[in-house]
């Protein structure tokens, strides 16, 4: 089947679970517009390029607001950056990609990681009014990152080495003895860890995974950083403290900056 006939029958697919939201702006449907499933008022543009899905993902070339009026995304002023949810955007759309595989098609699995991108923190997790307190000294085998802080809710990272999966399980067990690690909200982390069975590199064993911890979508994200960093060995925790205002997709932004000072603190 050529890559056009799979892109069509993978729009035709689209419309029928998604009725109403895709539109096709071009006569060989290479470039479509289609609303956010369970997020109607967000409304992503992309392109197709002539070799997907053989060769090459799809672009997304404009996310924008379906609100007359309107340039916070339809959530109350909780996020306005269109650019960065451009950015974002396309980091899933080529993790989704990535991970289907050559030759696969992958819009479906890019609007369904995108509801966990666009959802609203419930309130339940509120914490306090109270000052978050941090951790302050370096623990054993950790790198930490600065504390982040926006609109009351404080993000940190922390990086460690590790050569097994035993082993970062271990060491964020240990992290997590911390007071002040356990008042926080969510701990997400992610870890890959590449093993020699032989000696010999043709033969590595990899083990690469991440923990949401709560915060949907977080653990990926996390994963796909260290990954187009080209990090082994490594796993890398960040903690949100969380005083219940909403902070939209701006989370992400930073989950991965504190992700990324860790991990370079740590030498990686």
């Amino acid at each position: 089947m050529s890559d056009h006939d799979e892109l069509m029958q993978e729009l035709e697919a689209i419309d029928a679970i998604y009725p109403d939201l895709l539109t096709i702006h071009t006569a060989d449907s290479k470039i479509i517009s289609i609303k956010v499933p369970q997020h109607e008022n967000m409304i992503v543009q992309i392109s197709f390029p002539a070799n997907y899905p053989s060769a090459n993902p799809p672009q997304v070339i404009e996310v924008r607001s379906n609100d007359t009026g309107s340039n916070d995304g339809g959530n109350g002023g909780n996020f306005c950056d269109f650019k960065y949810l451009q950015h974002l955007f396309q980091e899933v759309m080529d993790s989704c990609y990535t991970q289907n595989g050559s030759n696969s098609i992958c819009l479906f699995d890019f609007l369904s990681e995108l509801d966990g991108i666009l959802y609203i923190e419930q309130e339940e997790h509120a914490g306090t009014d109270e000052p978050v307190q941090v951790p302050t000294d370096p623990f054993e085998n950790w790198f930490a990152s600065s504390p982040i802080t926006d609109r009351g809710s404080t993000f940190m990272g922390f990086a460690t080495r590790v050569n097994s999966e035993q082993e970062a399980f271990d060491r964020l067990e240990q992290l997590k003895t911390d007071s002040k690690i356990r008042k926080g909200n969510h701990a997400m982390c992610a870890w890959r860890i590449k093993q020699a069975a032989d000696g010999s590199q043709k033969n590595d064993i990899i083990f690469q995974d991440s923990d949401d911890d709560g915060e949907t979508a977080a653990g990926s994200r996390m994963l796909h950083l260290i990954t187009i960093m080209d990090c082994w060995n490594v796993m890398v925790v960040v903690v949100r403290w969380f005083n219940g205002t909403h902070l939209g997709p701006d989370r992400f932004k930073h989950i991965n900056c504190a992700a990324r000072e860790a991990v370079v603190k740590a030498g990686f």
